[in-house]
């Protein structure tokens, strides 16, 4: 891709900084704030004096003569305060965001290839019930960051760790259970630790119209079906239910995952001991109080952790060391990202601790923290409860509010923060619906370009003075920086950094639209530059929408 307009001036500065006698390979330059001239500005001056023996206004004026021996690039600068400089470009340097535009197309903004593997672990929850918002908000900002991760050039491979090993599994299969007993007429009340809510009875009518009444006399102790057989059978149908409902509802929320990755193998292919037998060679363990103990202290963890219970059953921790260890051998990634929920705090220094008794480097597993939502209707809060069987369900959401509207609102918080999902706001179709203000700029861009094409007016991306408006120069400077403003997101794990710029993009173009007649017939190069900006605009805004999981829209 060329050079952004940003990297070129970057470069000059630079250069004009090397001509004064100074070395900044990296000179802050920020764009302008509105109530400031110019469209950069930067405190390079203020920065280099000291080292170079000078006052800052000094240099500066010496920076702004190099920098105004390009004439075709800068208009003017001004020296504001103690030495900061406020540079405006040329109406034609700025107008060449245009044909980079145009040539990248829906590659614009996106980095080079490189040569090293993100392996994110987008979802893990339970196969024991539909996905709930708080699934969905993980999912999104997962989905989120292999797409952004892509788009850099990264090479990106997704999972989804599926617990159908362990109690809530048994847990799970007595709550079938129950539920079947009562399709036979028997009279059964639910014990106080299985699950509510849906599905459990639809599980029951299919092993129903499998079986018959062949498990009319299963009984249950502490929450375990008591027939070994019965037991696989009813965790089996149940987990294989729920599993494909979330394959399917992370389909329709726009997910994709490469790879279901579960812990019933891990015990199936003995795993679990030929990573504990790694850990006792490696002298990572010791027995007390007959239980087995990692020492994860070694490696930063506040205390050592329990591997093996006295009673010989492992802790959560054991699956999950030899789940990740599987995995690193298997997919050869450099970085594991997982996308937990809040209340995993604890849990991340233990796991890490595990990884480089194992040999792996301690950076290799990095987890987002994903808080928790509040889903408003009416003013008021819709509870969430997975075992009380009032959870706001992914299925639900999707029928209120649409795929595009809730992936733009999960996405468009920092993950670290809790938030309230307002589906009054969501249903909006004005500017308060951040969705709607979008996706409306896109049906708008649409709009004029058809207006364009049906006078015959094609969009001209060619350099131009013509495009001399503020307005028209704030839009072309964001369009500019989205290159910068993926790397940042990626390097701060933030889609609502994609969010944010979208919107930026979005209320320029609106107000621009508002203000000035794009399509004019009495000014056809006018009118053609105009064309040129709304269709870069439009790709802009595709590429960003991309990058987020949701779709421009023709019309609105």
């Amino acid at each position: 891709m060329n050079k952004t307009i940003y990297q070129a001036f970057k470069e000059l500065l630079i250069n004009a900084l090397k001509a004064v006698g100074v070395d900044d390979q990296n000179p802050q330059i920020e764009l302008n704030k509105k109530d400031i001239d110019g469209h950069y500005a930067t405190s390079a001056a203020l920065a280099n004096a000291k080292k170079s023996n000078r006052k800052p206004m000094d240099l500066a004026i010496q920076i702004r003569d190099e920098l105004l021996k390009h004439n075709d690039v800068i208009e003017t600068i001004d020296i504001a305060g103690p030495g900061f400089i406020n540079v405006t470009l040329t109406s034609a340097f700025i107008s060449k965001v245009m044909g980079n535009i145009d040539e990248a197309k829906d590659r614009y903004g996106a980095g080079s290839k490189k040569d090293y593997i993100v392996n994110i672990e987008e979802v893990s929850a339970n196969p024991t019930g539909y996905l709930h918002v708080g699934h969905a908000r993980n999912a999104v900002i997962g989905d989120s960051l292999a797409r952004m991760f892509k788009f850099g050039g990264y090479e990106v491979q997704t999972e989804y760790y599926v617990n159908d090993a362990g109690n809530q599994i048994d847990i799970l299969a007595v709550t079938v259970l129950v539920y079947y007993l009562n399709k036979l007429g028997q009279k059964v009340a639910l014990p106080e630790q299985c699950y509510k809510g849906e599905g459990y009875e639809i599980v029951a009518d299919r092993i129903v119209h499998e079986y018959g009444e062949k498990f009319k006399d299963a009984t249950w102790t502490d929450n375990k079906i008591d027939d070994e057989e019965t037991n696989r059978i009813f965790r089996e149908k149940s987990t294989e239910y729920f599993l494909d409902i979330i394959k399917a509802q992370l389909k329709d929320l726009g997910v994709q995952i490469d790879y279901y990755n579960s812990e019933k193998e891990l015990y199936k292919n003995d795993d679990i001991n030929k990573v504990l037998t790694r850990f006792k060679e490696a002298g990572a363990t010791y027995e007390q109080d007959g239980a087995l103990f990692l020492n994860t202290t070694k490696y930063g963890d506040d205390k050592d952790r329990v591997l093996i219970k006295s009673d010989g059953s492992y802790t959560y921790l054991t699956p999950d060391l030899a789940s990740h260890e599987i995995r690193i051998q298997r997919t050869k990634a450099n970085k594991l990202i997982n996308v937990w929920g809040g209340d995993h705090h604890g849990y991340i220094a233990r796991v890490r601790a595990g990884l480089e008794w194992l040999g792996s480097p301690s950076d290799i597993l990095e987890i987002e923290m994903i808080q928790i939502v509040r889903v408003i209707k009416d003013g008021a809060e819709f509870k969430m409860s997975k075992r009380a069987g009032t959870a706001v369900w992914l299925i639900d959401l999707l029928d209120i509010v649409g795929k595009d509207a809730l992936r733009y609102m999960l996405a468009s918080k920092a993950s670290d923060s809790h938030m309230d999902l307002d589906l009054d706001v969501i249903k909006q179709k004005n500017a308060s619906n951040p969705v709607y203000y979008a996706q409306y700029a896109t049906a708008r861009l649409n709009s004029v370009l058809e207006q364009g094409s049906e006078r015959g007016l094609k969009p001209k991306f060619d350099q131009t003075a013509l495009l001399k408006e503020k307005k028209e120069q704030d839009l072309l400077i964001t369009l500019d920086s989205f290159q910068e403003t993926v790397e940042t997101a990626i390097r701060n794990r933030a889609p609502q950094m994609i969010t944010e710029y979208i919107q930026t993009i979005a209320r320029q173009f609106h107000s621009y639209y508002a203000d000035f007649k794009i399509v004019d017939v009495d000014n056809l190069d006018l009118t053609q530059a105009r064309l040129g900006l709304a269709a870069s605009t439009l790709q802009v805004l595709k590429n960003a929408f991309g990058l987020i999981g949701i779709t421009p829209k023709e019309e609105m």
